[in-house]
């Protein structure tokens, strides 16, 4: 264990609500907190109780608070570690800090408290990694992900896999050094089959990065159409609030407004653009340049149409090749302008809805789901995603390195250089762990962190 100096932070959002919490750890940080907490009862405080006070500067309170200390290892730190939950005004937590400061401890760096927990041993790199992903998460699925990775459901997957290519090491290193056991070393023909196996396995694992980014980044969605087809109400209804100006005088939207949500656990970037239509007027000229740019750099397109319009060559010129080229779902808007039969009898496989009512959206939600995230399967079913870049370099490399071992052992090339492939890939499994990670590495992923996590 990491024998270091006492940090501070305050670990609650910037911002005033009820209780703010300031958390410090490390060494002596028990000696400190006597120094500035004057306990309503004078006893001696006990690991994972809650004790009630005064926090006091220079014989002066600063606040009332509740503090609970945790001592070693049973912290998140694996370090002796206070929590004081002051009120929750900026004003009263920085003087808390302060108070803190002034008796020896550092201010700490973002990140630093759970990269001593790695340091300490308390968890590796991925869990460590999983703990942002579950602050930033945007969607109930992108919790559970993150949720699955703290848990250690990648770390199980990515060890299992280094133990089989350290015990095809161990075999291999067995039939060189001693030749007379060799009948006891996996066979060439074992070793293939198995790594056939961890080939499949890390492929899948490969490809549920696509996931990761769609839950971590969103999927940038343009609603694209003719001017008052509906694409502003459409966004409000969406949103569940009045966010684009919506009038019967066509042109209104003029500029691009981009706004995040989550549909059928799908987070999306939705973007409501301009009407697309010639115009001689040089503003919403730019609008529909706009439009057609935002549709040309969204994953997904959604294309508006009147319902009353949707007849023959109903798509326009300009954007008929997103059809083929990307992700497109075609709403017929106002349907609940129509009859039934007149809604049924459309040719073209699309979604009718009404941005007005909210009839269809919940078959949008559906088919949305459908189109990125139908592998995930139920939440108690969930794979395993990466959700990292980093993550996904290294299974690569670790792919590369078992499928040329796999094939220089078919091709009869002399073991203890298949072996120098094998060692690459557990290596590069390895880092994915935070095992022999360089410093440098560690500083940028825990950078990312905020200030008091």
């Amino acid at each position: 264990m990491n024998d270091n100096g006492i940090i501070a932070a305050i670990a609650t959002a910037p911002g005033h609500g009820a209780i703010g919490i300031i958390r410090m750890s490390g060494s002596g940080v028990m000696e400190l907190l006597g120094r500035i907490f004057l306990p309503r009862k004078n006893e001696k405080m006990k690991s994972h109780r809650m004790y009630y006070g005064n926090i006091c500067k220079n014989g002066e309170i600063i606040d009332e608070v509740m503090v609970c200390s945790m001592l070693s290892p049973h912290s998140y730190t694996r370090e002796d570690t206070v929590e004081i939950y002051a009120h929750g005004g900026m004003i009263v937590l920085k003087s808390v800090l302060d108070a803190v400061i002034s008796e020896g401890a550092q201010l700490a760096e973002p990140g630093e408290f759970t990269k001593r927990a790695f340091l300490n041993g308390r968890i590796n790199l991925t869990q460590a990694e999983a703990v942002m992903d579950l602050i930033n998460a945007g969607s109930e699925t992108a919790r559970r992900a993150g949720l699955r990775q703290l848990g250690g459901g990648l770390t199980k997957r990515i060890e299992n896999v280094r133990n089989t290519i350290l015990a095809w090491l161990a075999h291999i290193e067995l039939s060189i050094d001693y030749p007379e056991h060799e009948e006891e070393a996996k066979t060439v023909a074992q070793i293939l089959a198995e790594g056939g196996e961890v080939i499949k396995g890390m492929e899948a694992l490969y490809k549920t990065a696509e996931v990761g980014r769609i839950l971590r980044d969103g999927i940038k969605t343009a609603i694209i159409g003719k001017p008052n087809v509906g694409k502003s109400t459409l966004l409000n209804a969406i949103l569940s609030e009045d966010r684009a100006i919506v009038h019967e005088i066509a042109g209104t939207t003029r500029d691009i407004l981009t706004e995040r949500v989550v549909v059928g656990g799908v987070p999306l970037v939705l973007m409501d653009t301009a009407g697309i239509r010639e115009t001689e007027d040089p503003v919403e000229k730019i609008g529909v340049e706009k439009s057609l740019m935002a549709a040309e750099e969204a994953e997904l397109v959604l294309y508006m149409v009147d319902a009353q319009e949707y007849k023959g060559d109903w798509c326009l010129p300009d954007v008929s090749r997103l059809l083929d080229s990307k992700q497109v779902i075609v709403l017929v808007n106002k349907c609940d302008l129509l009859t039934v039969d007149e809604v049924q009898n459309r040719v073209r496989p699309v979604i009718n809805v009404s941005a007005l009512t909210g009839e269809g959206l919940d078959q949008l939600y559906m088919c949305i789901h459908e189109l990125f995230l139908s592998g995930l399967g139920s939440s108690a079913s969930e794979p395993d995603i990466i959700t990292r870049e980093r993550h996904l370099v290294l299974i690569e490399a670790a792919i590369s390195h078992v499928k040329n071992a796999m094939s220089e052992i078919a091709q009869g090339v002399p073991e203890d250089l298949v072996s120098v492939g094998l060692r690459a890939a557990y290596m590069a499994l390895g880092h994915i762990l935070g095992v022999e990670v360089a410093d440098d590495i560690l500083d940028r992923i825990f950078m990312e962190f905020c200030v008091g996590k």
